[in-house]
């Protein structure tokens, strides 16, 4: 079988059977497109032709243009691909199955907000309604971005998992959100703050008119599915408006409000349901102090303080 022929069914299996989301499928077929342009005669290749001194060239060729964290990536989807090959007997084994490859690269702690930050922008969203008439299209707006800051601060959900929330998926009489999570697994998301129960009734009523019990929840200024990128934007008009330090991104609602609540004595594993992490491994990354509270326990408890000379 031809190469590209066998990344295209690859794809096909990832999407129907796997049930990859959009994000993912876009990053495994450009990792694919990638490792394809880089092999000689690439048009008329064979799957049986590609060895494992093909993979050390290539890994040659990603250590000159890319981060160990990307690297891994590829190889991972290339990895995953092979694989495939191998359980459908398209090839005898996996290119990897003799090959050792380590990239390391040093862990990062997960960038996040400070309480500062968040209470700002959200005063911003607040102020910016507030400071509008209430039939007008920016108070509707801004209504809309009240109720999409308050999710992702109170729930930490991907910010792809909260722009495909449907109108059926938000139960705000049960106060709690259904999320279609990675790999098309569902969990339940309860809302406890009041304040979020408020800003998704006031949204809600707001597009009343707009919504369908099947249809997105979160819509744009055309009544159409709230985009990532809109989500993005929303973020970056009220960080601007606040003039908060940190660059803002969706993901650090998510980063932020799992720390937050680790220094607050949540089990990690209830944080793990949380955020929807398939692993324990993933969420041990937030088990990190942060330096403020690690300053607040030497301060208070370390024992040199009763140590008198």
């Amino acid at each position: 079988m031809i190469l590209s022929d066998s990344m295209k069914l690859f794809l096909r299996h990832c999407r129907l059977e796997r049930g990859l989301c959009k994000l993912t499928m876009t990053a495994y077929a450009f990792d694919l497109e990638q490792f394809l342009k880089k092999q000689k005669e690439y048009s008329s290749l064979s799957v049986v032709e590609v060895n494992k001194h093909s993979i050390r060239e290539y890994l040659g060729w990603l250590d000159a243009q890319y981060k160990p964290r990307s690297i891994k990536r590829k190889l991972a989807t290339l990895k995953s691909f092979f694989t495939f090959l191998e359980q459908e007997e398209f090839i005898e084994s996996s290119p990897f199955r003799k090959l050792r490859i380590r990239v390391k690269r040093a862990k990062s702690l997960p960038r996040t907000l400070s309480v500062t930050s968040i209470t700002k922008l959200l005063q911003s969203a607040y102020t910016t309604k507030k400071g509008t008439v209430r039939e007008s299209r920016i108070y509707r707006e801004a209504s809309r971005d009240i109720a999409v800051l308050e999710t992702l601060f109170s729930t930490g959900v991907r910010v792809s998992e909260l722009c495909s929330l449907r109108e059926v998926d938000v139960d705000l009489k049960h106060q709690h959100i259904r999320v279609m999570g990675k790999g098309k697994r569902e969990r339940v998301i309860p809302l406890c703050n009041k304040e979020t129960l408020r800003a998704l009734q006031n949204y809600r009523e707001q597009y009343s008119e707009y919504l369908e019990p099947e249809s997105a929840f979160f819509l744009n200024r055309d009544k159409r599915p709230l985009s990532d990128q809109s989500v993005r934007q929303i973020i970056k008009k009220y960080q601007k408006r606040a003039r908060i330090p940190e660059d803002a991104t969706p993901h650090m609602f998510r980063h932020t409000i799992a720390t937050l609540l680790l220094e607050n004595g949540v089990d990690i594993r209830n944080i793990q349901t949380l955020l929807g992490h398939s692993s324990l491994a993933v969420t041990e990354i937030y088990t990190h102090v942060s330096l403020s509270a690690q300053r607040e326990a030497l301060g208070k408890r370390h024992p040199r303080r009763d140590l008198r000379l």
